[in-house]
């Protein structure tokens, strides 16, 4: 373990920076443990008021309840020294969150004067400064001794360099882990310079220019230098803005401002934009910054007083999966998903993974929709899938305001993926660049930038309009891109028409799968002995032996068994459904045909019942239903290949002779998609085409390869496959080609799959 520093006194006369922040108050110094610990203690005697305050703003900025995040909440009370018991660890965050408002409000007072007064006097964590202990007065004395002991350097403040001041110390203090488990991701200071180039700000005397999440204030502070002229003075074209301009720039109808839920992080991005504007502040008076605590998408007050309409609109607003958000939001915001039409999957689409909507879309709507003017311009960092996701992003890729609304016509699209600008946090990174008022013209220029993450503050990347996007299926504009390389083929590839095929997702246990996956010991007197794979699931399962009755017992595949042209199966499954009527086997005969197996289920009732899928969908039903389970699951001849991967790799699976049970048909977990067929013939046939290079080329275009929609049974709608003809001749050597590639070695398998590729585009419509 690293030793801490005993305490903030220098010995360099450094001026005070962003660095010297981290050092001196970072989780290093015993200052920082020492100040967190007394805040804690302090917490004690705070009114409870204070703490349910505070619970109520991080619930809806963090986007989630606290219960969510506990085992990242027990590792910072013992990072810091505190009570690591679920309510200790709430507190510790609280009392953590508090020291690094001190930090700034401190900083700001040092640097700005009386300006960094009361940077945000509604805060939350205004608490300690009210009502202060003995001891919190004098930990507020020892950091502001400790910030006088470093110079502030004249040009320091105004200086191009960091545009977050505290970031460093921010990053340092909470831990990355706990940081993205609450969706916190600050934006490199290059990425939100692009999106400002995309958009074409240029900080014009009379454009404005809103962040509705602005977090620390990035987007503000890069935009605040433009506004001053900095670019302008490099090349020579100006002395930027005079101080006369500056009561412009600190109003209500400021030409830059920003909104955030986060308290903490408006703080921040308060005392960030007062400091590039040190050199022109008055030497006394109060002034008012245009960074506002208020909730840009439900709208409120403040953006009534900045007034409606702005020329640009820039973020990068927080990814929060719809199933995080507290309760209240669900319920507040559901109108307007519903108005920009975000909700649009039936109950069977949103149940098999099209639900997973991404507040980051509700977002971009509602500030095209309450801030941008008629013809301005919308840049935003947000997640790529939104524009390959089958279900989930159909409704943000109508663009348009509602039913009757106005068009928000797409720019351009850059994917970032590749580059991983968040500290390589594998999210999927994109930025859009939308006009308000116009239709999107499709195909869209799509930059996919190059891998090089030694050299992530470089814009290494291909030409500008290296790649086109538009809808996999030009009759449906709300449908997955398409996304190809200038001039490519597979831009035409696509006709009217999906593969005359259906696929299904595997067997589903609701998140049990400790329950249903077995392990099968040996013969016993009353059926089989099993034992249950209790690893594996969502919940916690001890381990039983059980003996079972033999009858639903099934081989069972798992992702990790499939490959291409090879997939054998490696445990068994407890299949508990009735396949024709879509429910679990009735609980009268399962207690009177299978009693071991009833008693075996009786074991979990209670874990079962509390599934989050059962409670939903299946309450009615036996309580140990299952999904995604049809009579195509039976089927003995099946393709099957797995889903969230980087490429289709599918084999054909026939029924299997199991030692102990039989011959049975091999069921495939949830994870893997699967074709019943008619015959062997026709799975061959149809492995060897998904097989493909031209298939896979389309599936990878018009999903994201490696993401949760790759591979699912709706990529089959953009695929205009034929069905199988056994008196069609390329039919009958594409099966063939696949039999000898599922018994081939690897070596061998090269030149079987050249010939498939060679032969598999004569069957697409």
């Amino acid at each position: 373990m690293t030793a801490r520093d005993p305490d903030p006194a220098h010995t360099t006369d450094e001026s005070l920076t962003p660095r010297s922040l981290r050092r001196d108050f970072g989780t290093r110094t015993a200052i920082a443990h020492e100040g967190v610990a007394v805040l804690h203690a302090a917490l004690d005697a705070a009114p409870q008021v204070v703490l349910a305050r505070w619970r109520a703003f991080f619930g809806r900025w963090a986007g989630r309840a606290l219960d969510k995040v506990p085992r990242h909440l027990a590792k910072l009370a013992r990072r810091y020294g505190t009570d690591s018991s679920p309510a200790g660890s709430e507190e510790v965050l609280f009392a953590l969150q508090t020291y690094y408002a001190l930090i700034v409000q401190l900083v700001a007072g040092r640097l700005l004067g009386s300006h960094g007064d009361d940077l945000l006097p509604e805060s939350p964590f205004s608490w300690c400064s009210t009502a202060p202990s003995a001891a919190v007065r004098r930990l507020a004395d020892r950091l502001r001794d400790a910030l006088a002991c470093r110079p502030v350097a004249a040009s320091t403040p105004a200086a191009e360099g960091d545009c977050d001041w505290f970031k460093p110390l921010y990053e340092d203090l909470f831990p990355r882990a706990l940081r993205h488990q609450l969706g916190e991701y600050y934006t490199p200071d290059w990425l939100a310079n692009h999106v400002l180039d995309q958009v074409g700000y240029g900080g014009e005397p009379s454009a404005r220019l809103l962040d509705p999440a602005c977090g620390s204030g990035t987007f503000l502070v890069l935009a605040l230098r433009r506004r001053r002229g900095e670019r302008r003075e490099e090349r020579g074209e100006g002395l930027g803005v005079p101080s006369s301009s500056l009561s412009s720039l600190l109003s209500p109808l400021s030409p830059v401002s920003g909104f955030d839920l986060n308290p903490l992080a408006v703080m921040t991005a308060r005392a960030n934009y007062l400091i590039a504007l040190a050199d022109l502040l008055p030497r006394t008076g109060r002034v008012e910054v245009p960074v506002y605590l208020c909730d840009s998408i439900l709208g409120s007050g403040a953006a009534e007083t900045c007034g409606a309409e702005f020329d640009y609109v820039v973020g990068n607003p927080p990814w929060v999966a719809w199933d995080n958000l507290p309760d209240e939001d669900r319920q507040a915001t559901k109108p307007l998903w519903e108005r920009y039409g975000l909700f649009s999957l039936s109950g069977r689409d949103a149940r098999h993974g099209g639900g997973k909507k991404d507040l980051s879309m509700l977002m971009l709507y509602a500030a095209a929709d309450r801030y941008l003017k008629p013809g301005g311009r919308l840049g935003m960092v947000i997640t790529q899938t939104l524009f390959q996701t089958k279900g989930a992003g159909d409704g943000f890729r109508r663009f348009r305001l509602g039913p009757d609304g106005p068009p928000l016509g797409v720019l351009r699209v850059d994917d970032l993926t590749a580059l991983r600008p968040f500290d390589n946090a594998a999210n999927w990174t994109s930025t859009i660049v939308l006009q308000k008022g116009i239709e999107t013209a499709y195909p869209v220029p799509y930059d996919l930038w190059d891998e090089g993450r030694e050299d992530r503050g470089k814009e290494r990347r291909t030409s500008r309009c290296s790649h086109w996007a538009r809808p996999v299926d030009p009759a449906r504009p709300n449908s997955p891109w398409l996304i190809v390389p200038d001039g490519d083929a597979r831009e035409h590839a696509v006709k009217s028409g999906g593969a005359e095929y259906v696929a299904h997702l595997g067997a589903n246990s609701g998140g049990a799968n400790g329950v249903y996956w077995v392990e099968i010991l040996a013969v016993a007197e009353s059926g089989l002995l099993i034992r249950n794979v209790a690893a594996r699931g969502k919940h916690r399962i001890k381990t039983f032996e059980h003996a079972l009755e033999p009858d639903l017992l099934y081989p069972l595949l798992h992702w990790g068994d499939v490959r291409r042209w090879a997939a054998v199966p490696r445990g068994h499954l407890l299949l508990a459904q009735d396949p024709a009527a879509r429910t679990g086997i009735s609980e009268h005969l399962m207690r009177e045909r299978y009693p071991h197996t009833w008693a075996y289920l009786e074991r979990f009732h209670e874990l079962l019942v509390a599934r989050a899928a059962y409670r939903r969908y299946q309450q009615r039903g036996p309580f140990y239903s299952m999904y995604n389970v049809g009579p195509y699951t039976m089927a003995p001849v099946k393709v099957v290949w797995r889903r969230m991967d980087r490429r289709i790799n599918a084999a054909v699976v026939e029924a299997y002779d199991d030692p102990l049970l039989g011959r049975r048909p091999v069921i495939p977990q949830e994870t893997c998609v699967l074709v019943a067929c008619d015959s062997a013939d026709e799975a061959h046939y149809l492995c060897a085409v998904l097989n493909s290079a031209v298939v896979n080329e389309l599936v990878q275009a018009s999903s994201v390869r490696g993401g949760k929609g790759f591979g699912t049974p709706g990529m089959l709608e953009f695929v205009p496959l034929r069905r199988f003809q056994a008196d069609e001749r390329l039919h009958r050597e594409l099966a063939q080609l696949s039999r000898q590639a599922h018994a081939a070695s690897e070596e061998a398998r090269v030149a079987i799959q050249q010939r498939i590729d060679g032969l598999a585009g004569g069957v697409l419509r």
